[in-house]
C-alpha cells in the first residue's frame, strides 16, 4: 500500500502544490535558467524553481550534495512524514530503500568535466555523488534505515519499476517497508545538446509552455524536465498495525523488453502490449476495470503512436470509454522521475476522484485516437488506475493501482 508521497517537480516543491498544477495543467517550463541557452535548438525545459539545497541541509552537504540526490531526499522527507512513519532502532532494519535515476549526476559529472578541462580541480565528491546509487545511498542515511538499499537503471521506466521492486522486497519479506521512487535532473548543456542532435526534444523556443503537446498532430518532441517522487509503500496488514491511511494500493505490474533499437519503441508495440495484459492480469482485474490511464505520453511522434496501439490492442473495446492523460504535458519528461510522477498521479487520481488532463492537445493526431483528456481536468469517481513508463533500449513497464478498500 502506498502510505506517503513527497514530490518536488517542474510546478511544485511538495505533493499537493504538484498535484494542484497538474490537475489545472499549469504548465513548468519555460527558457533554461541554470545555464544560458542561447544558441541552443532547444532552450527550454521543466526546470524545478526555487529549491535551495541550504534551505534542506546543512552548509558543508549543501554544498556537496548533486541535485537529484536532493530532490530525492527532500522527497522522502515529505513521503515519510505523510505516511507518519517513524524510524527507530525497532524497525530500522526493516525498512529498505529503492530510488531510482535514469542518468544520476550527468551535470555534476559535466560541471567536474569543465574544470579539469580548465585545468582545475573537480569537487573531491564529485565521483560518489555522479552515481546512480547514491540517491537511494543519501535517502537512507537521511532516514537512518538498514534494510536493503538498491537502485535499478531502466532509463526513462527506472521511477515506476521502483515500485514494483520495492513490492517485490516486500512480498518476499526482506523488507516490511519500503521508500521508494525516482529522480533525476539532467538540465545540461552536453545533455541537452546530445537529445536535440537525436532529434528528440522540441524546439519551440517561442512558445515554451506549449511545447509538449502529447498526442497532438503537431507536437515535435518532448521537453526534458527534472524533479522527484518518493512514496512509502508497505504491506497492508503492516500499514494496519500502525494505523496509516493508505492512498492506493500497487496490486501487479509487469516489465517487457522490445529488444528492437537503442532508441526507438518497436512499431509493432508487440511487447508493451503484453506488459500492459500482463500487469491487469498480475492485479486481479481486467480491462473493464479500469477508470484512467496515466501514459507515458512523451510527445514524440514514435512513443505516442506506438504506445495508443499498445492500449487499444491490450485492453480491447474497454479502452474507448477509459481516460487516458499525460502529465508531461505540463511538467515536461522527468526521466526517472517520471514513472514516479505516474504513479503519484494514479494514486491522488483515486484519492480525489479526479483525472488530470492532457494540456496543449488542439489537434488530436488521427493514429492518437483515444480519450485523451483535452485541456481539462475530468472529475469521476477512480478505483483501479494503470500507468504506464517506457524507457530508452525498448523497457516497458506498466503499474496497476487500486482503491485501498477493493482488497
Amino acid at each position: 500500500m502506498i502510505t506517503g508521497i513527497g514530490a518536488v517537480t517542474p510546478v511544485g516543491n511538495d505533493r499537493e502544490s504538484s498535484w494542484d498544477a497538474i490537475v489545472a495543467g499549469r504548465s513548468g517550463i519555460a527558457r533554461v535558467t541554470a545555464f544560458d541557452p542561447t544558441g541552443m535548438a532547444t532552450q527550454f525545459a521543466g526546470e524545478v524553481r526555487g529549491f535551495q539545497p541550504s534551505e534542506h541541509f546543512d552548509a558543508k552537504r549543501a554544498k556537496r550534495i548533486s541535485r537529484f540526490t536532493a530532490f530525492a531526499v527532500v522527497a522522502a522527507r515529505e513521503a515519510v512524514t505523510d505516511a507518519k512513519l517513524r524510524v527507530d532502532r525497532d524497525n530500522r532494519d526493516r525498512v529498505g530503500v529503492v530510488v531510482n535515476a535514469a542518468v544520476a549526476g550527468f551535470d555534476t559529472i559535466e560541471a567536474a568535466t569543465r574544470r579539469v578541462v580548465a585545468d582545475s580541480e573537480p569537487s573531491s565528491y564529485f565521483v560518489p555523488y555522479s552515481l546512480a546509487n547514491m540517491a537511494s545511498c543519501e535517502v537512507a542515511i537521511d532516514l537512518g534505515v538498514h534494510g536493503p538499499v538498491n537502485a535499478n537503471v531502466l532509463a526513462c521506466a527506472s521511477g515506476l519499476y521502483a515500485l514494483l521492486d520495492a513490492r517485490r522486497l516486500i512480498l518476499t519479506g526482506e523488507a516490511d517497508v519500503v521508500v521508494c521512487g525516482g529522480t533525476d535532473s539532467a538540465i545540461a548543456p552536453v545533455f541537452m545538446n546530445g537529445l536535440a542532435s537525436m532529434g528528440a526534444l522540441s524546439q519551440r523556443n517561442d512558445d515554451p509552455a506549449g511545447a509538449s503537446r502529447p498526442f497532438d498532430a503537431g507536437r515535435d518532441g518532448f521537453v526534458l524536465g527534472e524533479g522527484s517522487v518518493v512514496m512509502v509503500l508497505e504491506s497492508a496488514a503492516h500499514a494496519r498495525r500502525r494505523g496509516a491511511t493508505p492512498y492506493a494500493t500497487v496490486s501487479g505490474g509487469a516489465l517487457t523488453c522490445d529488444a528492437f533499437h537503442v532508441s526507438a519503441p518497436s512499431p509493432t508495440g508487440e511487447h508493451t502490449t503484453a506488459a500492459i495484459r500482463t500487469a491487469v492480469r498480475r492485479a486481479g482485474t481486467a480491462p473493464e476495470d479500469i477508470d484512467y490511464v496515466c501514459a507515458h505520453g512523451t510527445s514524440t511522434k514514435a512513443n505516442d503512436s506506438t504506445e495508443t496501439k499498445a492500449l487499444r490492442t491490450a485492453l480491447g473495446a474497454a479502452v474507448d470509454r477509459i481516460p487516458v492523460s499525460s502529465p508531461k504535458s505540463t511538467t515536461g519528461h522527468l526521466l526517472a522521475g517520471a514513472g514516479a510522477l505516474s504513479a503519484m498521479v494514479c494514486a491522488l487520481a483515486i484519492r480525489d476522484g479526479i483525472v488530470p488532463p492532457t494540456t496543449n492537445l488542439d489537434t488530436p493526431d488521427p493514429e492518437c485516437d483515444l480519450d485523451y483528456v483535452p485541456h481539462v481536468a475530468r472529475r469521476l469517481p477512480v478505483r483501479t488506475a494503470m500507468a504506464n513508463a517506457f524507457g530508452f533500449g525498448g523497457q516497458n513497464c506498466v503499474a496497476v493501482f487500486t482503491a485501498p478498500d477493493r482488497l
